[in-house]
């Protein structure tokens, strides 16, 4: 896969911040001012980046990428 593949927005990786905190879709859309749709609809763009099928699989992604630096 290409580095750009795995490249998030800055608002992508907001909300990828919010899903480690343990958040809902609902808190996420109310703390940042969005719809509920919307942080799905980046969720989705988020998975397809990190190459996952889950929320899960998001934040154990993420997670290893900050400890690694």
């Amino acid at each position: 896969m290409t580095r750009e593949r795995h490249q998030l927005s800055e608002r992508e990786e907001t909300v990828l911040e919010l899903v480690c905190e343990g958040k809902t879709n609902r808190l996420i859309a109310l703390e940042l001012g969005m719809s509920e749709s919307t942080v799905r609809r980046h969720l989705e763009t988020i998975y397809r980046k990190l190459d996952v099928a889950n929320r899960a699989e998001a934040v154990a992604v993420y997670m290893r990428r900050k400890l690694s630096g």
